[in-house]
């Protein structure tokens, strides 16, 4: 463990006759670096050995590099225990190189095999140099850091920008959702994908505006499944329904398993 310091006693000690205060200050700074480090080589030091902690006037900064995106946040969890602003600019090295093909297979059974991602949440993703950028809907905001969290234990992921949006609880969009999801599924059309371990037709419903996501089999099946979407008591439909062709297999293997 490194730490930073700036100035030695001498020269704090001359500036204070300056500024009166300062030295308390560098008193405070020096005991919030010191609480930081403690708890950083008492949880995982082997971990943290490339974390350089910095504080300049209560504020933390974070340099170096850690080993996985989850170390990278640890850090600095335990860092907000001894100051509320933490600048973060650790950098994750990983030990061997991973392919973004295999973070987005990764990432992509993290989201799926995410126990609580049900036909009212939607999730896509991209990934570029192990970074990854989530989007979507769900319907809480716990959804929301589940899945954020899941994504980060990805071998590979050296950072995310969370993007996914959460929709609104209240009844009228509650009820809504419900009354969609069983005109759909309850189709004798579309039976078929509610035993699907992932339906592939997604249905997201914030402030009585529906957005209808995933994909189907046929242009047909968009339509039909749109104008059920507009036979209920919304203000808007989007239909962003996919046809099966233009879904990379992929996608379509993972989501049509049977539950």
């Amino acid at each position: 463990m490194r730490i930073r310091q700036h100035f030695g006693p001498a020269v704090l000690a001359a500036i204070g006759l300056l500024l009166p205060g300062t030295l308390a200050v560098a008193a405070d700074d020096a005991t919030i670096r010191e609480a930081v480090v403690s708890r950083l080589q008492k949880d995982h030091p082997e971990q943290t050995a490339d974390v350089s902690v910095d504080v300049q006037d209560g504020q933390v900064t974070l340099t170096g590099t850690a080993a996985t995106l989850p170390i990278k946040r640890r850090a600095e969890k335990l860092a907000r225990k001894d100051a509320k602003l933490i600048h973060n600019e650790l950098r994750v090295k990983l030990g061997e190189p991973v392919e973004d093909a295999d973070i987005t297979k990764g990432v992509r059974r993290a989201i799926l095999g995410y126990s609580l991602y049900r036909i009212f949440d939607y999730v896509e993703f991209s990934v570029n140099d192990g970074a990854v950028l989530l989007q979507g809907s769900v319907v809480a905001p716990w959804k929301k850091t589940s899945i954020e969290s899941r994504v980060a234990q990805v071998a590979g992921v050296r950072g995310i920008q969370n993007d996914i949006t959460v929709q609104s609880l209240s009844f009228f969009d509650s009820n809504l959702r419900a009354t969609l999801a069983r005109r759909i599924y309850g189709d004798t059309r579309f039976f078929q994908y509610a035993h699907w371990a992932h339906p592939p037709i997604r249905i997201l419903v914030d402030k009585g505006n529906i957005t209808l996501a995933g994909w189907v089999q046929s242009p047909v099946d968009k339509a039909v499944i749109g104008n059920i979407a507009r036979s209920t008591l919304s203000f808007d439909v989007d239909n962003q329904l996919q046809v099966e062709s233009d879904v990379p297999k992929e996608d379509r293997k993972e989501e049509s398993k049977k539950s």
